[in-house]
């Protein structure tokens, strides 16, 4: 069943070059879609559309049998939430404690609920030793993991990574993408990650590729990361699991290719097991 369908929506931030343009996709409930293109595709562009911080020119989407408008904007807007690329952005409070809260005391939430939903969520993302640090004092792995856990506390049915682990280092963008795909295991929540990292796009159920605003490719990262022509073409990569798959055949080595390193590694101990 279709989370979101977005019908045929264009914009432009000049009203003269569209950022977007004619673009139509859906998400089903309960899937983990990723959204790649490099810089100025317009990826980053829908997920501002996606919850409205950017408006429209034309076209339509819908959340839930709800169009996004005037009316039901609120409503939508309380079943998605959305990490941004830049954490310190999002950060209101003091303390980690009072930043998971800022949310909560927006939704009037009462204090002697709220106190069990801050230790809950700190602990989902392992910050429970931080409650009382100023973020300022976090590194970028952990600022973005109390970011995580502020809008997992207001238990949104969707929730958008807008470049969530582009300014970290290879161990804070394993250790986020990791959560983001516990998160997932977990709660069967609707996921939607913009992103340049291809192994995370590996790891996804849908994949939306778009160049100049428009969709390019959509469907299976399976199918969709074996087409490395028109990837490269697009300024992007393919999974170092499948380089290495199709080093192997290149060898001579009889062997599936694969888009994980899951799958690079079950195909090596077969092949193993074999001889």
């Amino acid at each position: 069943m279709a989370k979101i369908q977005v019908c045929d929506i264009s914009f432009s931030y000049d009203k003269e070059t569209n950022a977007v343009e004619h673009v139509s996709f859906q998400i089903e409930a309960g899937s983990y879609t990723t959204i790649i293109g490099h810089n100025g595709s317009g990826k980053s562009t829908i997920a501002k559309l996606l919850i409205d911080l950017l408006e429209k020119d034309s076209g339509s989407i819908i959340v839930d049998g709800m169009e996004l408008n005037d009316e039901n904007i609120y409503t939508i807007r309380d079943k998605i939430g959305i990490v941004f690329q830049n954490p310190d952005n999002q950060f209101i409070g003091a303390t980690v404690a009072d930043d998971i809260a800022f949310g909560l005391e927006n939704h009037q939430v009462a204090s002697e609920a709220m106190e069990q939903i801050i230790q809950t969520y700190a602990k989902r993302v392992n910050m429970s030793r931080y409650l009382l640090s100023e973020p300022t004092h976090l590194s970028g792995g952990q600022k973005q993991r109390v970011a995580i856990a502020g809008v997992l506390a207001m238990a949104p049915q969707i929730m958008i990574f807008d470049e969530a682990t582009s300014m970290l280092d290879p161990q804070g963008k394993a250790e986020i993408n990791e959560m983001i795909q516990s998160i997932h295991r977990e709660t069967g929540m609707t996921i939607i990650s913009i992103t340049h990292d291809i192994e995370e796009v590996s790891h996804s159920d849908h994949v939306i590729v778009m160049d100049q605003g428009h969709i390019v490719m959509d469907g299976k990262p399976e199918d969709i990361l074996l087409r490395e022509k028109e990837l490269v073409a697009l300024k992007l990569d393919i999974p170092f699991a499948l380089k290495f798959t199709k080093g192997l055949q290149r060898k001579g080595i009889s062997c599936r290719l694969c888009t994980t390193m899951e799958g690079a590694v079950e195909e090596v101990c077969r092949l193993h097991s074999k001889n």
